[in-house]
């Protein structure tokens, strides 16, 4: 029987923090090092195209995208954890918010933890890297790796898996957080019907205030359960263009999807706590906006 290296690091071949550096190394663009690596984690051997859809196309692994009022890279989210990082008196990548080092990161404080003999330092290190997990990995990953493994190709859908699988692990091991973490904490919810079209666009692109991940993968099952037209373009152009050619029925498929996201939080939510509740409500809000009579579904989303 194959043992979890999350969960008994002393009957796997890896440790915890060979676990998770080398879960960060997988999602870089596939080398001769992924060979090695997919034998490690038991995955399948990416190609560079399973790489691009994953990564590219579906879900771009920058924190700062999941956490931001508006789901584009940089803002606040990033800077904050630019913070973190000078916080460690660490070098602050060019990408500091970029799954790879995030991974890394925390893999370096599981090191530094287990090796620190001082009872006072390694409390210290066990605090940073409580503190990474909870507000800068926590916060939005197992999101995250549900919707890889929706989406992905198969490598990167069973290295969702395998990720969410060690987070669940470390959370138990340091238990599940006690508040919101900050890049959480007064996101604008959902625009309500008065906010107009465009507003009412960028909020649904944007995770942390919608409560769901809507990918390509998404919008293209939307477009073809609805025999809509599939515009080519970013997800903002393609769903304005879906919403523009059937209102109802786009806004139906929306509902869906908040649905569905509704069960993943809730299930989450005995584990992480605060976190899963807050990605729960807003996709409670989502589905509650979209799931009415069609008249009251469309309304937000009416041209001035």
């Amino acid at each position: 029987m194959r043992t979890d290296p999350a969960t008994d690091a002393t009957a796997s071949p890896i440790s915890r923090a060979e676990l998770f550096r080398a879960l960060g190394v997988f999602a870089e663009p596939p080398g001769t090092a992924h060979l090695r690596l997919a034998e490690l984690l038991d995955l399948p051997v990416p190609s560079a195209g399973d790489w691009a859809e994953g990564f590219v196309v579906q879900l771009v692994p920058h924190a700062a995208i999941y956490l931001s009022p508006d789901g584009m890279l940089g803002g606040e989210p990033a800077d904050r954890v630019a913070g973190f990082w000078r916080a460690l008196r660490l070098p602050v990548p060019p990408d500091p918010d970029h799954l790879t080092a995030l991974l890394g990161l925390y893999a370096s404080l599981l090191d530094a933890e287990r090796s620190e003999v001082d009872p006072a330092r390694r409390l210290l290190r066990r605090q940073a890297r409580t503190a990474l997990l909870h507000e800068h990995l926590v916060s939005w990953l197992l999101p995250y790796t549900h919707g890889m493994a929706e989406v992905g190709p198969e490598p990167y859908a069973c290295w969702a898996d395998r990720l969410a699988e060690a987070l669940r692990a470390e959370i138990a091991d340091v238990e599940a957080p006690d508040q919101v973490p900050a890049a959480l904490r007064n996101l604008p919810a959902l625009p309500g019907s008065d906010a107009g079209f465009e507003a009412m666009v960028s909020g649904l692109l944007a995770p942390a205030r919608s409560g769901i991940l809507l990918t390509r993968a998404h919008l293209a099952g939307v477009a073809r359960r609805g025999s809509l037209g599939l515009r080519l373009g970013d997800r903002r152009q393609i769903l304005r263009a879906l919403l523009e050619q059937d209102a109802t029925a786009t806004l139906a498929e929306l509902a869906g999807q908040a649905g569905t996201w509704v069960e993943r939080h809730r299930a989450d939510q005995k584990l992480t706590g605060p976190v899963a509740h807050h990605w729960a409500t807003r996709a409670e809000a989502t589905f509650g906006l979209f799931s009415g009579p069609a008249e009251a579904r469309v309304r937000p989303l009416a041209r001035p």
